[in-house]
């Protein structure tokens, strides 16, 4: 029986969240041994994620330099499309809103199943740079893959895209690394305006202690986080780690864990935190998700208000103070790894993706 086609389109795999959500899906979806798998890149940049041998990677060759916007834009869109004609899919699965209406256009007319892979926050707005597009194209795919109940109905309800599935993002649980504990407090995140880094730094001043704070990530706005530290007097405690292929070794050393997000849909970092059995303090960024939050206050996690760095030291102080406390929110965030199983996560999505049926759509 030959095996279904799925390709996964995205900018890259060198780093971020969603590159991280569509290699984990590539290599399980591969080592079931049904499906053949493609990874369309549509920027030739180092990749960070590591892909089993049997993912089909194609990378974008066309280059600015220099040319305009337009015609770079309309090269990479032939690529796609070429890309697609070549593969001949039984599903494509555009992973942003950003992307989304995008490799619509560039597969348009094509017989090929299309699926949105929409990850937006479902309060904010101003999230796509095709929004009036959106409301025509996000009807017409197949299906769009959410993250939460609130953003499934916003979809719904904003696009009248009915084919609407909540899949969890994949999460591969770090196994915890047998060394020793250190008084650090540990942040994993791109460093970028939206994940609060700044009011991590201002909260960690604040806090009682000899602590250190370590940062696991780069980004945008790292020479202005560097700056805030000297200029709190605290560059002897705080750390930035940089990307790191080992995750597990620097979760393992911290005692505390903070997620200090102005936004968040479903926080991987978070998420990997509890699994390896660290005591969170959160920000209260995901309100719509109610009862499905990740973290219970004072049963498996520490909340505080986001966007600000007084309550966040306040919290982060109680977890340096209080280390029985520690331990007991510790055991019950790893409680995380049953709701998250990988198992089911993935076959969810072959399920809403009809990967089950017989023959293409």
């Amino acid at each position: 029986m030959d095996k279904k086609k799925i390709a996964f389109v995205l900018n890259g795999i060198n780093g971020g969240g969603i590159d991280r959500v569509v290699t984990t899906f590539a290599n399980e979806l591969v080592r079931q041994g049904k499906y053949e798998v493609f990874l369309i890149l549509l920027h030739k940049r180092v990749h960070f994620f590591k892909v089993r041998p049997e993912v089909k990677i194609i990378e974008n060759e066309v280059l600015r330099n220099g040319s305009s916007k337009w015609k770079y834009t309309i090269n990479t869109m032939a690529f796609i499309r070429k890309t697609i004609k070549k593969i001949k899919p039984d599903r494509i699965i555009s992973n942003g809103e950003w992307l989304n209406s995008f490799v619509y256009l560039s597969a348009i007319g094509l017989k090929y199943p299309v699926y949105f892979a929409d990850h937006s926050n479902p309060e904010r707005k101003g999230q796509s740079p095709y929004p009036l597009l959106d409301k025509w194209i996000y009807p017409r795919v197949k299906g769009v893959l959410v993250l939460s109940e609130a953003a499934k109905q916003k979809i719904q309800r904003v696009f009248g895209q009915k084919n609407a599935f909540i899949i969890d993002n994949p999460v591969f649980f770090p196994v915890a690394k047998p060394v020793e504990k250190e008084d650090v407090i540990i942040s994993m995140g791109r460093l970028s305006p939206e994940k609060g880094q700044d009011v991590l730094i201002k909260a960690f001043a604040l806090t009682q202690g000899n602590w250190k704070l370590h940062l696991l990530g780069d980004g945008p706005v790292r020479p202005a986080l560097e700056e805030l530290v000297k200029e709190l007097g605290i560059q002897d405690r705080v750390v930035f780690l940089g990307l790191q292929q080992d995750i597990a070794l620097h979760l393992s050393k911290a005692k505390i864990y903070v997620m200090p997000s102005h936004t968040e849909n479903f926080p991987m970092a978070l998420i990997e935190a509890m699994a390896i059995g660290l005591p969170c303090v959160a920000t209260n960024c995901m309100p719509w998700r109610g009862d499905d939050d990740f973290i219970t206050p004072g049963e498996n996690g520490l909340k505080v208000p986001v966007n600000d760095h007084e309550q966040l030291a306040a919290g982060i102080d109680q977890l340096i103070q209080d280390e029985p406390l520690r331990s007991r929110l510790a055991a019950r965030a790893l409680e995380i790894k049953t709701k998250y199983n990988l198992e089911n996560i993935v076959e969810n999505l072959i399920t809403s993706l009809a990967l089950n049926s017989n023959g293409s759509e």
